[in-house]
C-alpha cells in the first residue's frame, strides 16, 4: 500500500520534473513497502541508496533548469535541496553504522518533505520554467 499516491495533485506542469517526481514517489513507496514487509537491512539499504542517488540526480537536473530559465527563487530552492541531501545523508550514515534503523518516523519525514517541496517549491519552479523555457532571458541592469 503506497504512502504517497502519484496523481494530478502533485503534477507541477513541467514534463521532466513531473516524470522525476513520479519516480521519486515510486522509490519512496518501495522504501515504505519494504519497511512494512520487514525486509532485511540489506534490502532497505539498497532501496535507500537508490532513493538518495535518484534524488541527487533529480536535484541536479532541477538546478540546471533553474539556471537555464534564470529562476528568481533559485537560492531558496537550492537551500531546500541542500537540507534534504544533508538530512538523508545523516539518515543513511546512521543506518549503515547500525546506530539507527529505518523507522516510520524517517519514512514520514521523507514523505512530508517530498510532498511539501513538490506542492510548494517545485510547483513554482514548474510554472516558471514552463512559461520561460525557450525564451530569451532579459536581465535588467538598472
Amino acid at each position: 500500500m503506497p504512502i504517497v499516491t502519484w496523481d494530478g495533485s502533485l503534477a507541477v506542469g513541467h514534463d521532466m520534473i513531473d516524470e522525476h517526481h513520479e519516480h521519486l514517489v515510486e522509490l519512496l513507496n518501495k522504501t515504505y513497502d519494504e519497511f512494512c514487509d520487514g525486509k532485511s537491512r540489506k534490502s532497505l539499504e539498497t532501496v535507500l541508496d537508490e532513493l538518495i542517488d535518484y534524488a541527487t540526480y533529480h536535484f541536479a537536473q532541477e538546478e540546471l533548469l533553474m539556471d537555464k530559465v534564470a529562476f528568481p527563487a533559485s537560492e531558496e530552492h537550492l537551500t531546500e535541496h541542500a537540507f534534504f541531501i544533508r538530512r538523508i545523508g545523516e539518515i543513511q550514515k546512521e543506518f549503515l553504522a547500525g546506530t539507527s534503523a529505518i523507522s516510520l518516523e524517517i519514512i514520514t519525514f521523507l514523505k512530508d518533505w517530498l510532498v511539501r517541496h513538490i506542492s510548494q517549491k517545485d510547483y513554482e519552479l514548474g510554472a516558471y520554467a514552463s512559461a520561460h523555457e525557450g525564451k530569451p532571458v532579459v536581465i535588467d541592469l538598472d
